[in-house]
């Protein structure tokens, strides 16, 4: 009997001990959920939230233009020149001077040929008087058929010859062919005028025009035509192609575009200029600040805001101008994309944002290059 009250205390100490340490791992289990729960609460409470604007992606158009250069140039212009050895007697005009066509712009000397002029016209009196003597003789029988004939023909040389000299003496007076204004003087009274050589040259500014130096790439992009955007100290100027060189310029490889731009634009011979020209056109494009594009090795990424949270996201890139680049892949419209404030974000970083458009414009996009 004794045993078997012995046993039952003995069962009753396990079980109570049972008890015991199932209400402790209880209690125990309850404080370490009750600390988790704390420490959730207080990272939800110390996490960083960082502020950012964000823009809707749409899609747009695109526009690539091409810059290149060149120099202004009148597109009427007008070489002074004597066609002989001669004396300069007078310069009736300097750099700057306005002329009108017609106008007698240098003089060279006239007193040898003069008297060549009337040393022609004495012996061409002469011819014409002997011949008509024996014509007159001819008709009376007197001379033969053929003595006229010859003395005709000296009649015809002795003319010829007074003509040329009159011609000669005729360009010792240079005139102007064209309305402009005088660009260059390179000779002085009393200097020697060498045959062929520029004594003055002419321009017209009214009608100016630029020779612009494209690449092969481009050029076949350009047509007679083609609107071109002239620039000149930051002023825009509207000009239409005239004629494209099939010849690339030797040593350069690029090709001579002729411009015409506006009457009376101001532009001066010799100005340097720069012209755009518009050589392709997309549509329905997805376009971003080139700025907000995270480099990392040879990727590209991008930060979007999903809910209130920034995902680093993958893209490619094609064109780019003027602060804006086409992206190809990753992106479409309506994506939530980060443009300010993503420098120091992370992947699922915590943010509250502003909402603005991607993309939006006033026109269409456009970019330039810096070519020729």
């Amino acid at each position: 009997m004794l045993k078997f009250f012995t046993r039952i205390r003995i069962l009753m100490w396990i079980l109570l001990l049972v008890g015991v340490g199932f209400l402790v791992s209880t209690q125990v289990r309850l404080k370490l959920a009750q600390a988790q729960q704390n420490l959730r609460s207080l990272e939800t409470q110390t996490e960083t939230v960082y502020p950012v604007e964000t823009e809707t992606v749409t899609s747009t158009n695109w526009e690539t233009w091409r810059s290149y250069y060149g120099q202004a140039k009148s597109a009427h212009t007008q070489n002074i020149t004597t066609y002989e050895r001669e004396i300069v007697r007078t310069v009736n005009v300097d750099v700057g001077s306005p002329v009108k066509a017609g106008q007698t712009v240098i003089t060279l000397q006239v007193a040898a040929r003069g008297a060549q002029v009337q040393s022609g016209k004495t012996a061409y009196d002469e011819a014409l008087l002997n011949y008509n003597r024996l014509k007159q003789l001819n008709a009376k029988g007197g001379i033969s058929k053929s003595e006229v004939d010859a003395a005709y023909s000296r009649v015809k040389t002795a003319e010829a010859a007074l003509k040329s000299t009159q011609s000669s003496l005729q360009r010792t007076t240079l005139k102007a062919s064209i309305n402009g204004i005088v660009s260059a003087r390179n000779v002085e009274p009393g200097e020697i005028a060498e045959a062929g050589a520029v004594l003055l040259s002419i321009v017209d500014p009214k009608t100016m025009e630029a020779e612009l130096m494209v690449s092969k790439k481009d050029v076949t992009k350009i047509n007679r035509g083609t609107q071109v955007e002239i620039y000149v100290d930051g002023e825009k100027h509207t000009g239409t192609v005239k004629r494209i060189s099939p010849e690339a310029q030797a040593g350069s490889g690029l090709y001579p575009v002729i411009v015409g731009l506006p009457e009376n634009s101001g532009i001066l011979p010799g100005t340097y200029v720069e012209g755009r020209f518009r050589v392709s056109s997309q549509t329905n494009v997805v376009v971003i600040p080139s700025n907000v594009i995270i480099y990392r090795g040879s990727t590209q990424s991008v930060y979007l805001a999903d809910g209130n949270k920034a995902k680093l996201t993958a893209i490619t890139t094609g064109e780019g101008r003027d602060g804006k680049v086409i992206v190809t892949s990753g992106l479409k419209p309506g994506d939530a994309l980060i443009t300010s404030g993503n420098r120091v974000l992370y992947d699922g970083a915590g943010i509250v944002r502003n909402v603005g458009i991607a993309g939006r414009t006033n026109g269409n996009n456009q970019g330039n290059s810096n070519e020729g």
